[in-house]
């Protein structure tokens, strides 16, 4: 699937956004400019702006705010992956360096608070009280996620629900407040946004498995190949492979010579199982994109999904 495809029907709002985000993340302080320089603020594909473009499309929402919207949705997330990498100690993100690399931890705590409270103030000031909850119900159950993630790490036992929720919280949570943020701004009742709600947990749930997979089948995700492995995050793809008696090859895991891991995952059918599991989210967002008119934006929502199931980076 082409991404750059799937965009054209809310490019303009795309093109908007970017230049909201980098008129917001602007500062007279010389230290933060050198911040912001150094953070892939350009290079991310704006998937959440773009879903709540595409969803306000579908719903045949118009509103001149929807560029903020977008902005303070992808300053968010940005701010999310700042300190994900600290806590991670990751040295690279989407092909370059970290702000941690180049800064420390310290510093890079305090930039990634600063997207953080920028992103609240951009939506004080225009995005209204639902864009002011979803934010805030977002950002709530993304920490929850990450400390039960961080609870979890290295733990051989994990239990395949303890996982699903932690990725439900942790990705879910953001894509479900935008597509309920979409359904309110259309004035849909509280039946209808509880559907969008869904649809939107749904669509997080395949966009995170499948990016687990990618850790260990892709060379392009943008990270280190078996990262998951090394920080000790059990996603689904390693508890399928410990199901299969695979504990021994994670835990001697040499990461110049993959290929006893690989093959056992290979033997054991670890990417088919994963994409039957993520499959049963599509069908269900399938269904819900056709309860609505065809439409530009139905289409690139549907092309959507086919690019986050099948992406290789």
């Amino acid at each position: 699937m082409d991404y750059l495809n799937i965009q054209k029907p809310v490019l303009p709002l795309l093109k908007a956004t970017e230049k909201v985000l980098a008129r917001h993340i602007g500062s007279e302080i010389r230290l933060i400019s050198e911040l912001r320089q150094r953070t892939p603020v350009a290079k991310g594909k704006k998937i959440r702006a773009a879903f709540l473009f595409l969803l306000a499309g579908m719903n045949r929402t118009k509103s001149k705010g929807l560029p903020v919207l977008g902005a303070a949705i992808e300053m968010l997330h940005l701010s999310s992956l700042v300190h994900d990498d600290i806590i991670d100690h990751s040295s690279w993100r989407r092909g370059e360096k970290t702000p941690n690399h180049h800064f420390g931890d310290c510093l890079s705590v305090l930039w990634g608070d600063f997207l953080f409270i920028t992103s609240i103030r951009m939506l004080t000031r225009g995005g209204g009280a639902a864009a002011i909850d979803m934010l805030a119900e977002a950002s709530r159950q993304m920490i929850e996620g990450q400390i039960l993630e961080f609870e979890n790490n290295f733990n051989y036992r994990i239990q395949p629900r303890t996982y699903y929720n932690i990725i439900r919280k942790k990705t879910s949570s953001m894509f479900a407040g935008i597509a309920a943020l979409a359904a309110r701004l259309a004035g849909k009742d509280a039946a209808s946004a509880a559907n969008f709600y869904r649809f939107g947990q749904d669509f997080g749930m395949i966009f995170q498995i499948s990016d687990d997979l990618l850790d260990l089948f892709s060379d392009r995700a943008g990270k280190s190949r078996f990262q998951d492995l090394k920080e000790g995050k059990v996603t689904l793809p390693y508890i399928l492979l410990l199901q299969g008696g695979g504990l021994p090859l994670v835990k001697g895991f040499d990461r110049p010579t993959p290929g006893p891991l690989l093959a056992r995952c290979r033997d054991l059918g670890i990417q088919e199982r994963s994409l039957a599991v993520i499959d049963r989210y599509h069908r269900k967002c399938s269904r819900f994109l056709r309860s609505f008119p065809p439409s530009p934006y139905r289409s690139s929502l549907e092309s959507l999904l086919e690019f986050v199931r099948y992406r290789e980076y």
